[in-house]
Order: C-alpha cells, then sequence, then structure tokens
C-alpha cells in the first residue's frame, strides 16, 4: 500500500484526533485530511501533476505539515527550504530539485525564485479525495563537492517502511506523541511526520527559539505528553544539562532517537536518562537511505559506553562490503566501507547523471542475484553483532549533524578577492566537531576574516559557515600532492 494511502487512511481513522498541536492550536487527523485535499486542488489547478517537485518554503508548522500532505496527494514529491536560508542557497535548492513551483508562507521573506511562487494562504481549491502514488517523495539537498549542492531524490517507499518500522516497534503503553524539531532540509523532518501519523498520534510543533531554550523545551515536552523525540547530538546534551538544573524531569519521554553525527554519552546524558528512565536510541543512515540502522540504550545508564554502535540494519536494509566487484555480507572483525542495499536506496541525484552512475550502483551479490546499492563513503567495522562507524573514506564531514563537502566551502571562500586558495577542514573540539578553514592570499593586502565570513553568510547556510579562519603562506601537502588535511588539524588543533 502506497504511503500516501497508508497515511490518509489512518487520518481518516483516527479524524478526532489530534493529528498537529502548535502552540495552543490543535488541528485534528479530519482537518489535516481536508485541508490538505483542498491545497491539493490548489496545486492541481497550477499544474502539479505526478513526479513533479513542489519546494515548500516555510517553517515547521500547520500550513507546511498540510501542504506536505497536499503534495504527495497528487503524487508530487517536497523540497524543504528553510526561511532563514540565505536567499541564493535558497535560489539553488528549488533549482537542483527541479522544482515546479514554490509555495511559502507568510514567514518566508521574498525570494527571487526562477519559477512561480504562491503564498499558502492563497491555496484553495477543489478538494482531491483520491490520492496517487508517485516516484518522488522528498528531494533532500547536501552538500556538493563541486560547490554546488546535491539533490537527492528519494522516494516513498524509504518513508513508508520506515514508518511502519516505528509503528511496529512502538512497545510503551502511551501513544507516540513525538516533537516536530527537527531542522528544515533535514531528513528526520518527515521521519517525524510519517512515524507519528502512521500511528494516529500527535505531532507537537516547536519554534527554533523553543528548540534551542532547553529548559523551555523541557516545558513543551511535560506541557504536550510528549514520549518521543528524534534529536541532533547537541539538543541531546542541551536537554541533558538543563534537566540537571531543574526540579521536575521528563516522566513522560519514553526514546531520543539521535541522529546525524558520532553519538557521544557523557555523564550528563547518563544521570538524565537514568532520572526517568528514558531510552536513547541511535540512529545512522546517509541522505540517500536515510535510517539504516539503529542501536537501543535502555536499562542501566551508568554502564552506556561513550561511543556506542551505530547497530544493527532495520527496514529491511542489507548492510554489505564489496570485495573485487562482489557485494557480500561483513564478517565478524570485518572494516571497510559500508555498501547499503534494499528498498531503502534513493533515487540517485536530480540532473547528475554521472554521480548517481557513481555512488548508486547495481552489482553482484555472492549469492547469484544481483544488487542496487549505494555506496556510503563511511568506514565501518562489524564486531560479529553490530556496526561501529570509524571514519570517512573521503574528506567529507558531518556538522551538527549535517553532511558538509570541503570544496563547497571552499569554492565560496576561493571568490573572496585577495584569497588565492582555501582549504576548509573539521576539528574536534570539546566532543564536537568544528568547521574551520585556512586560506592562502596572493600578492595583494591581507584580507580581512569578516568579508570570509560575510562572503559564506551571504551564500551557505549557517552550518556551513566556519567558525575560525587562518592565513596560512601555503598548504602541507602528502606524498601525491593532495592538501594533508591531517597535517593541518595538527597546526592549529591545540
Amino acid at each position: 500500500m502506497p504511503l500516501i494511502t497508508r497515511l490518509l487512511a489512518s487520518a481518516r481513522r483516527n479524524a478526532g484526533a489530534p493529528a498537529v498541536v502548535e502552540d495552543d492550536r490543535t488541528h485534528t487527523y479530519g482537518d489535516l485530511d481536508r485541508y490538505s485535499a483542498e491545497l491539493a486542488g490548489a496545486l492541481a489547478g497550477l499544474g502539479t501533476k505526478t513526479g513533479d517537485v513542489v519546494a515548500i518554503h516555510a517553517p515547521r508548522g500547520w500550513p507546511r505539515c498540510a501542504a506536505v500532505m497536499a503534495a504527495w496527494r497528487l503524487g508530487a514529491g517536497v523540497v524543504s527550504i528553510a526561511v532563514d536560508l540565505p536567499e541564493r542557497r535558497a535560489r539553488k535548492v528549488a533549482a537542483s530539485a527541479g522544482a515546479r513551483l514554490v509555495i511559502r508562507s507568510e514567514e518566508a521573506p521574498p525570494t527571487g525564485f526562477p519559477v512561480p511562487t504562491h503564498p499558502i494562504g492563497s491555496l484553495r481549491g477543489g478538494p482531491v479525495e483520491e490520492a496517487v502514488d508517485g516516484p518522488i517523495g522528498y528531494v533532500i539537498p547536501t552538500s556538493g563537492s563541486t560547490g554546488e549542492p546535491k539533490a537527492v531524490a528519494v522516494p516513498p517507499v524509504v518513508l513508508e517502511n520506515l514508518g511502519i518500522w516505528h509503528v511496529e516497534h512502538w512497545s510503551h503503553d502511551v501513544a507516540p506523541h513525538t516533537l516536530h524539531a527537527a531542522s528544515i532540509g533535514f531528513d528526520p523532518v518527515y521521519e517525524e511526520m510519517v512515524a507519528t501519523w502512521l500511528s494516529g498520534a500527535a505531532l507537537v510543533v516547536v519554534d527554533d527559539e523553543t528548540r534551542r531554550d532547553y529548559p523551555l523545551l523541557m516545558g513543551t515536552i511535560r506541557e504536550h505528553g510528549v514520549s518521543r523525540c528524534f534529536l541532533p547530538l547537541a539538543s541531546l546534551h542541551g536537554l541533558a544539562v538543563a534537566a540537571a538544573v531543574e526540579e521536575t524531569g521528563l516522566p513522560g519521554l519514553r526514546e531520543l532517537a539521535v541522529a546525524g553525527e558520532r553519538l557521544v554519552i557523557n555523564d550528563e546524558v547518563r544521570e538524565f536518562c537514568a532520572a526517568d528512565d528514558i531510552a536513547v536510541v541511535n540512529q545512522y543512515g546517509p541522505s540517500e537511505t536515510h535510517v539504516v540502522t539503529q542501536y537501543r540504550l535502555g536499562k542501566r545508564p551508568a554502564e552506556w559506553p561513550g561511543h556506542p554502535p551505530i547497530g544493527t540494519a532495520v527496514v529491511g536494509a542489507e548492510l554489505l562490503r564489496c570485495a573485487d566487484g562482489v557485494l557480500q555480507p561483513f564478517a565478524g572483525g570485518e572494516e571497510d566501507e559500508l555498501v547499503i542495499a534494499g528498498d531503502c536506496v534513493g533515487l540517485g541525484y536530480l540532473g547528475d547523471e554521472d554521480l548517481t552512475a557513481q555512488k548508486f550502483r547495481t552489482l553482484p551479490h555472492v549469492d547469484g542475484t544481483a544488487r542496487r546499492c549505494y555506496f556510503s563513503g563511511d568506514l565501518v567495522r562489524f564486531d560479529g553483532t553490530h556496526f561501529h562507524f570509524l571514519a570517512r573514506v573521503d574528506d567529507q564531514m558531518k556538522i551538527r549533524g549535517y553532511r558538509v563537502e570541503p570544496g563547497e566551502v571552499e569554492a565560496v571562500l576561493a571568490e573572496v578577492p585577495g584569497v588565492r586558495r582555501a582549504v576548509a577542514f573539521g576539528l574536534e573540539r570539546r566532543g564536537t566537531l568544528q568547521l574551520v578553514a585556512c586560506y592562502a592570499r596572493g600578492r595583494g593586502p591581507a584580507v580581512p576574516v569578516e568579508d570570509l565570513r560575510a562572503a559564506c553568510h551571504e551564500v551557505l547556510p549557517d552550518y556551513m559557515v566556519p567558525v575560525q579562519y587562518w592565513e596560512v603562506e601555503d598548504f602541507p601537502v602528502t606524498p601525491n600532492g593532495k592538501v594533508d588535511r591531517a597535517t593541518l588539524r595538527d597546526m592549529f588543533g591545540g
């Protein structure tokens, strides 16, 4: 059964139950069904059809929730654009996704998109009651090594399987009312929606101010009976610190799923989770596949390891390695690049057939059949039961849960007058990977750091703006002539 059919069946089965809670307003599943049907009618009237991509320029909230459902009713995919994204970046995201049109909320600033733009508030049409299954569920922008964002197209079956998996594995006696706090443009924003709506529970929306104010966030979780959160690592640590000074804990919270970067468990997290019996679930998966593994930290938080494994496969994902062009399972103790197969594998990069062919391949398996798979670029070790993330096989890194290709940052810095060359890399500081940059200038005057920072802020999202910049006369290189990033880390890591 297609994803949109399952979602509409849940909406009609739970018509009177709360589907979206935002501030002091509650919208039922019946409201979601009706509003999304009217929005779908308006989108159809604007020419939207199956296989198109609709850009949604809006923050988390009721209008955006209904807009996503509306696009899916027509068999169209969605690409989400955050309202605080720099204008040039927002246009690039819409263009790389091949968006047919943009629908925007009143909070979104006017942006010169290359396609027609329509305010969500003005869109109403004859309701579309029947739903159509489409080839694309969503398009997620990721950092590109060429200086331009890549657009990963993900089919609806990926979210469908993941959502069903969440429903089947929720073992608590309370409804999985779920915090809607994921950053726009980060794939958990869809996981939160689908996992919640398929279960008939409420999606509790928080704005960015609340999301970053951890005592305030704790109050929201308590007030609305939130039992599940999907959070980045920084938010897990922030909640744990806030809980240490709060008199009232979070007795209704059952699970904290963490994804995006390597999980770090510290004493504050152990004490926070032990106080209210909260399980932490370490999720792993690149944008090209969404979540493919999980490791649950449940009882006895005092014994939780500082760096938990990424665990075992979920939702039918196959975790493989490639040897001499043949896919095969990992044996205990083996280390290799993780190759992912199964229905979780995305469609590829829109508009980039060469890169798609490089990263998404169909290869023979040792069992005699073939698999379409994705080469993750992540080096892992299999201990016989669980997988452990070790490192990247390239220069790519995760900053605040987002994938960053250094080349995209370097391309922006290289355009600043006076910069001859720039190199971006990550430095580990207090358990967090920070993005920094070095630059070499030409024969002209010194380049103000303010110019470098301003150039990045104009084009790149906040997480891709380096926190520090250092001038060097030249860059150390490896024997094969590449920039020696390890030496740079040693030079500036102190």
